[in-house]
């Protein structure tokens, strides 16, 4: 006996609210034609639906996004990094339980070996009269961040994978699909090492648009870009005897701002962005003169030298696309201009990494190196100069010299602590050669850079009116 399903796929919609009602729209209404066809079908989503870049996102602690992925009528999705990495974990425990729509996540544990919140290893949905289809999710571990952010364990990812399949088909699971946040290489890999286990990878992480399907021995393996641009269409035949696919067809749907919106979303948008509203609208400075973009990365290197107490502060040029105009500076006007999503770290470096770190950015090659992904926003923005803090130097025809920390001549051989942000602990992201060799110190738990720079000004403005 064999049965048909239909899968509606979706991933890393990064809190792209227009299409996301496009989406919407187009997945009720498929759905609802395969269902009036008597047709059997799951709707799921391969993770990064939030974005804290987003304002909405932001103001609602990613709460709009439970009522989009409800709304929409999702019955399971995977746990991105933007879901785990920008959310302190209390809050990843409470959005998990409340969420309506199960977050399914198996590579990832408490630090007791339990689950995380209301996160699942896995599912069985029962599509129709006999087809029981069983879902997991994986999530990129970025090697040991979320154990050092958050405390929490890493699982091995394969060994995981392989027992709860083995459980999804001791429960009669007749397809196996994983809803994967591994990233498209990640994938192709794993299809030829689970082979005869898994049937489908719903993809996700590195936005990849698979026009259709690709076959890997026996796993079929799709992924729908990004921002909400494509809905995906798996078709599976499966025989229920032997639980074998035994025929599959995919294809993209290419959304459109021109495509029917959901009114029901639409609802929900108009209500996160109406709690934005009011969350953006708070005063945080006023300022006489504007302030140019290299006096506000040079606040912001300031304000981390203040936060952590470090002797020196160091803030890149890409944490912001721009300055900040003169008057009333509100929540919005800074995060209109930082949507990078840093967390604020304490290095240490050499004197003379310092020293490298200073003369490189005055090199144009450096500067103008383009960062993407790593939290930048927007993606492909120059790193820029580096604004410096609790330093002093001169510049002369043959370089920089007379470099100072806090009024003492630097020692070449003494290491220094830096308060600064996470790209600068990785060369690779950042393109300062000097970076190479630094040591973290402690990562900021529960907070980003933009965070410490917006309680830095509010303080700064709450004691200047205290001494007029």
């Amino acid at each position: 006996m064999k049965e048909i399903v239909t899968i509606l796929h979706t991933n890393d919609l990064h809190g792209h609210y227009d299409l996301a009602s496009r989406q919407s729209a187009f997945i009720k209404k498929r759905k609802h034609e395969l269902l009036s066809q008597n047709q059997n079908v799951i709707v799921v989503d391969g993770g990064d639906h939030m974005d804290m870049s987003m304002n909405e996102c932001l103001a609602t602690n990613g709460y709009i996004h439970l009522d989009m992925i409800s709304a929409a009528g999702y019955d399971a999705m995977s746990v991105g990094n933007n879901e785990l990495l920008r959310l302190p974990k209390e809050k990843i425990r409470q959005l998990s339980l409340d969420s309506k729509v199960p977050w399914l996540l198996l590579n990832l544990e408490e630090a007791d070996g339990s689950q995380i919140g209301g996160t699942k290893k896995s599912l069985i949905l029962e599509a129709g009269l006999h087809l029981k289809i069983g879902l997991f999710g994986a999530t990129d571990l970025f090697e040991d961040l979320y154990e050092v952010k958050h405390g929490f364990k890493n699982r091995d990812t394969l060994t995981e994978i392989k027992n709860e399949v083995a459980h999804l088909r001791n429960e009669g699971a007749h397809l196996i699909v994983f809803l994967s946040h591994l990233g498209l290489e990640a994938d192709r890999k794993l299809a030829n090492e689970l082979s005869g286990l898994v049937d489908v990878i719903v993809g996700a992480h590195t936005h990849n648009v698979l026009p259709v399907p690709e076959a890997i021995s026996d796993v079929i393996i799709v992924q729908a870009g990004c921002y909400g641009q494509y809905v995906g269409e798996l078709t599976i035949t499966v025989d229920l005897d032997t639980k074998k696919v035994t025929g599959h067809d995919g294809r993209l749907t290419e959304m459109s701002l021109e495509d029917e919106q959901d009114a029901e979303l639409e609802e929900v948008l108009k209500n996160g962005r109406l709690q934005a509203e009011q969350f953006l609208s708070e005063v945080l400075s006023e300022s006489a003169c504007d302030i140019s973009h290299e006096q506000l990365v040079r606040m912001t290197a300031d304000s981390l030298k203040e936060y952590w107490g470090t002797e020196i502060g160091i803030m890149y040029g890409g944490g912001f696309t721009e300055g900040l105009s003169r008057g009333k500076i509100t929540k919005r006007s800074v995060l209109d201009v930082c949507k990078s999503m840093h967390t604020p770290i304490i290095m240490e470096l050499t004197g003379k990494q310092i020293e490298g770190l200073n003369k490189e950015t005055y090199i144009e090659d450096v500067t103008n190196k383009r960062v993407y992904g790593g939290g930048f926003r927007p993606h492909g923005i120059p790193i820029g100069k580096l604004q410096f803090t609790g330093i002093s130097w001169t510049v002369e025809a043959e370089g920089v010299s007379d470099i100072r920390v806090n009024g003492d001549v630097i020692d070449f051989t003494k290491t220094y602590k830096i308060g600064t942000g996470t790209p600068l602990l990785y060369e690779e992201v950042c393109g300062y050669p000097s970076v190479i060799g630094n040591k973290l110190i402690e990562l900021g738990k529960d907070i980003m850079i933009k965070d410490v720079l917006i309680d830095y000004m509010k303080k700064q403005y709450a004691s200047a009116k205290t001494t007029v």
